[in-house]
């Protein structure tokens, strides 16, 4: 993969990079998300620690939460329990900015759906095609491929429901 810091969403080529280890996953995902600016959407069947759970990549998360209010990031994630028992930092973040950051788990319908996905601003995408290897691609000017991927992750996202797990408790 090369620099990252080459690359400009929506601007730079629309080549395609591979990503094959998991620093390799988590970087892009923070690229993408630092230079996402309003709609950011997330397909992960456990929120990958390796990469969603990170400091860094939290704080890029909320301070594109707090552009303003029509940021819309969306997280779909299979596995909400063992999510919320690992005390997650993308989770606790959801719920203090829930006007802005929504996670639901997908319909019974989706359960064979093994892919990982991100989506920054309908042109930049980070997609490995099973969610257990981190082997992927990234691409930081695809319009068609993020257009074509959202349109799966829409479909997903309309028959999804809110988890209770990820709920704010307030006592």
């Amino acid at each position: 993969m090369r620099n990252l810091d080459e690359y400009i969403l929506g601007a730079s080529t629309s080549d395609a990079s591979k990503v094959e280890t998991r620093q390799e996953n988590a970087d892009a995902a923070l690229a993408l998300v630092k230079q996402c600016g309003l709609k950011l959407a997330i397909i992960s069947h456990q929120l990958d620690p390796f990469v969603y759970d990170q400091t860094e990549f939290v704080e890029a998360i909320k301070q594109l939460a707090l552009k303003g209010r029509y940021v819309d990031i969306r997280i779909l994630t299979f596995e909400p329990t063992l999510i919320v028992r690992r005390g997650h930092k993308l989770v606790e973040l959801a719920r203090k900015l829930s006007s802005y950051i929504e996670i639901r788990k997908p319909s019974s319908q989706y359960i064979k759906y093994n892919k990982a996905v991100l989506i920054a601003d309908v042109v930049g995408y980070l997609f490995r095609e099973s969610a257990e290897r981190y082997t992927g691609i990234v691409n930081f000017n695809d319009r068609r491929g993020s257009k074509n991927m959202l349109n799966v992750f829409d479909c997903m996202w309309a028959t999804s429901e809110p988890d209770p797990n990820f709920r704010r408790i307030l006592i």
